[in-house]
């Protein structure tokens, strides 16, 4: 299954790159999509994306084309992804 991932905000700083195609083995719901994600950055990336259980972060948003996607949604091969980390303050 092939998944084009787009980083925004302070999480594209973390990746490295602003957007970069995986390609997954078998069809996976979201969540495991961004564990196995946080398994190939560095610790910066993955404490960003996972919290300390290994669980998605609350905080972040996840799109899946331009829907707002649960964590238990599963993926389909050609699926855009986006990772939006929300900004604060002011």
């Amino acid at each position: 299954m092939h998944v084009t991932v787009h980083y925004m905000t302070q999480i594209k700083r973390s990746a490295g790159c602003s957007s970069e195609e995986v390609e997954m083995s078998g069809a996976v719901a979201l969540r495991d999509f961004l564990q196995a994600l946080g398994a190939r950055h560095g610790a910066a990336f993955r404490a960003m994306l996972l919290d300390d259980a290994g669980e998605p972060r609350r905080s972040l948003l996840f799109f899946v084309g331009e829907e707002h996607a649960e964590l238990s949604r599963p993926l389909r091969d050609g699926d855009a992804i986006t990772i939006l980390a929300p900004m604060s303050g002011g």
